[in-house]
C-alpha cells in the first residue's frame, strides 16, 4: 500500500534527478565503462574461450548421445520391418494371397505400432491393412525405406472415433508375385509408428539447446565475476604502483591470504619494493652524509689553499702536502661508498662460487702479520675445516681485511688479535676477528654498522666510518649475518670486541 510518505520521497527523488541529470549520467557512464572494461580483460577472454570450447564439447556429446540412442533405435525399426516383410513373403509363397490377406487383417486388429497395407495390382484395390491411403513417398521408394505421415483415428472411451491424429511413421513397400511370369502382383506396405521416438528426439534436442544456451549464459556470468574479482586485485596493484610512482615508497601490495599465484606475486613485488626503498633511503642517507662529512675537509682545503697563495714557499709546500692527504681520505671515502652501492645493487651476485674460508683466513693472516707486529699485536690464526660456502672470494677477503683494519686501529691498549675460521654450530660457517682492546658498548654495536657513524672514542683516529658498513653490505650480499660480540678478555677484567660473519652452507646444485 502506497503511503503519503512514499509519494513525497518519490517526488523528492524525481526532483533530485531533474536537478542533477549530469550526476546520474556520470554514474551510468562509469557503470557502462566498468562493464566494457570487464569485457576487455584477458581473464574474460580466456573464460569466453573455454566457454566456447565447453559448448562445443557439449554439442559433440549431444551428437554422440543422439547417435547412440536414436540412431540405434532407427536401425532397430528397419530390422523389425525387414523381418516382418520376410515373414509375409514366406506366407505368400507357401499359402498364397488369401493367407497373406488373412494374416495382415489379424495383425492390424492388434492396434499396436505396426502399420500394414495390401494392394492388389494392377487394379489398385486395397485388400487389407490399417493404412487408409498409399503414401506418395512409397511410389518412388519401392524396395527402400521411406518416412511419411499418416492419419490415425482417435477413439473415445466407448470405442467410437473421436478425431484424427497426424503421426510420423517409417516403412517399406515391396511387390509380391506368385512367379516371375505372373501378371498379377501385390503391393505390401509394412511400416512402424515412430511418433514416440520422434517426440523423445525432439525433446532431447530441445534439452540440449537449453543446456548449450545455459552453458553460454552461465559461462559469461562466471567470466564477468571472475574478471571483476581479478580486476579488483590488479587494480590494487595499480593503485600501489601509482602511489609509489608519486613518491610514497612505503606503500605495499596487500595480500589476501589465499596463498595463490597473485599472493606469491605480491610477496615478490613487496620484497622488490623493500629493496628499492632500502636503496633509495641509503642513497638519500649517503647524499646527506657526503654533504655533511665532506663539507669540512673541502672547507679546510679551500681555506688552506687561500692562505697558501699569500704565504711563502715553505707554507705552500706544507699546504699542498696537507691538501694531498685530505684528497686521499676523500677518495678513500668515495671508493668505499661506491663499493657499498655496487654490492647493494646485486652486482656481486653474478660472481658467486664455492670458496674455502680457511684458505682466505690463511691468506689474510699472512698479509696482515707484519702490520700487526709493527702495531704491537700478536696475530693468532685458528682454523677448523668449515663446510664450503658460496660467495665472492674478493668480497669475503675485503670483509676480513676491514675486520683486521678495525682491530689494528681501535683496539687501543690490547695485545692480541685472533682470526678464526670454523664451522658454525647452527650450520654453515663462521669467520671472525677478535681483539682484547677497549671494545664497544653493547648499546652502540648496532649503530656502528651504519654509514659514517664514528664513536667519540675514535674521533681522533683517521677513518671515514664506512668500514663496518661495507662489511654489512657484503654480509647482505651473501645472505650472511654480521654480529658484534664480546671479544678477548683483558687482564683488567674487561673484554674487547669480536666481529663475526656467519655464512649459510652452500646448497648443492
Amino acid at each position: 500500500m502506497t503511503t503519503n510518505t512514499d509519494l513525497v520521497e518519490g517526488a523528492r527523488e524525481t526532483r533530485r534527478r531533474k536537478k542533477n541529470p549530469s550526476r546520474a549520467k556520470s554514474r551510468r557512464k562509469r557503470a557502462t565503462g566498468g562493464v566494457i572494461r570487464l569485457f576487455r580483460t584477458t581473464s574474460f577472454r580466456f573464460t569466453l574461450f573455454f566457454v566456447l570450447l565447453f559448448t562445443w564439447a557439449v554439442g559433440v556429446l549431444g551428437a554422440f548421445v543422439y547417435r547412440a540412442s536414436f540412431g540405434a533405435a532407427s536401425e532397430q525399426t528397419d530390422v523389425i520391418i525387414d523381418a516382418e516383410l520376410s515373414v509375409l513373403a514366406n506366407l505368400f509363397g507357401d499359402d498364397g494371397p488369401g493367407m497373406l490377406t488373412r494374416v495382415i487383417r489379424q495383425r492390424t486388429a492388434w492396434r499396436d505400432d505396426s502399420i500394414y497395407m495390401l494392394i492388389g495390382a494392377p487394379s489398385g484395390v486395397s485388400l487389407a491393412g490399417n493404412l487408409t491411403a498409399l503414401p506418395p513417398e512409397a511410389l518412388t521408394a519401392e524396395g527402400a525405406f521411406f518416412d511419411f505421415v499418416y492419419e490415425r483415428p482417435v477413439l473415445d472411451a466407448a470405442g467410437r472415433e473421436a478425431g484424427v491424429q497426424i503421426r510420423p511413421a517409417r516403412g517399406k513397400l515391396v511387390r509380391f508375385r506368385a512367379s516371375s511370369e505372373a501378371e498379377q502382383s501385390f503391393l505390401v506396405v509394412v511400416a512402424r509408428d515412430v511418433s514416440t521416438r520422434e517426440f523423445l528426439r525432439d525433446r532431447l534436442a530441445e534439452v540440449f539447446k537449453r543446456i548449450i544456451v545455459a552453458t553460454i549464459i552461465l559461462g559469461v556470468i562466471v567470466g564477468l565475476l571472475f574478471s571483476r574479482s581479478l580486476l579488483a586485485r590488479v587494480e590494487t596493484v595499480n593503485k600501489t604502483a601509482r602511489a609509489i610512482r608519486a613518491g610514497d615508497l612505503s606503500r605495499r601490495i596487500p595480500r589476501t591470504g589465499a596463498g595463490d599465484e597473485l599472493d606469491h606475486l605480491s610477496e615478490n613485488l613487496n620484497s622488490m619494493l623493500d629493496q628499492i626503498e632500502r636503496l633509495m633511503t641509503g642513497m638519500h642517507d649517503v647524499s646527506d652524509n657526503i654533504a655533511h662529512d665532506l663539507r669540512s675537509p673541502l672547507t679546510r682545503i679551500r681555506n688552506r689553499l687561500t692562505d697558501a697563495m699569500k704565504s711563502g714557499p715553505e707554507e705552500k709546500e706544507a699546504a699542498m702536502q696537507a691538501t694531498l692527504e685530505d684528497s686521499e681520505r676523500m677518495l678513500s671515502t668515495f671508493n668505499a661508498l661506491l663499493s657499498i652501492a655496487r654490492i647493494g645493487s646485486g652486482e656481486s651476485a653474478r660472481k658467486m662460487e664455492p670458496i674455502d674460508l680457511v684458505a682466505v683466513s690463511e691468506e689474510m693472516a699472512e698479509l696482515y702479520e707484519p702490520a700487526a707486529q709493527e702495531a704491537g699485536f700478536d696475530l693468532i690464526l685458528i682454523t677448523a675445516p668449515p663446510p664450503p660456502i658460496k660467495g665472492s672470494r674478493e668480497l669475503v677477503s675485503q670483509a676480513v681485511a676491514n675486520f683486521l683494519d678495525n682491530a689494528l686501529k681501535y683496539a687501543a691498549g690490547g695485545t692480541r688479535i685472533e682470526l678464526k675460521a670454523a664451522p658454525d654450530p647452527n650450520g654453515g660457517a663462521i669467520i671472525s676477528v677478535a681483539d682484547d682492546g677497549a671494545g664497544i658498548a653493547p648499546k652502540d654495536r648496532t649503530r656502528v654498522l651504519e654509514r659514517f657513524v664514528r664513536l667519540e672514542e675514535s674521533r681522533t683516529t683517521p677513518g671515514s666510518g664506512l668500514g663496518l658498513s661495507l662489511v654489512a653490505a657484503i654480509a647482505r650480499a651473501h645472505n650472511a649475518q654480521l654480529t658484534l660480540e664480546d671479544g678477548l678478555s683483558r687482564a683488567d677484567g674487561g673484554v674487547g670486541l669480536r666481529m663475526v660473519l656467519r655464512f649459510p652452507a652452500a646448497k648443492s646444485d
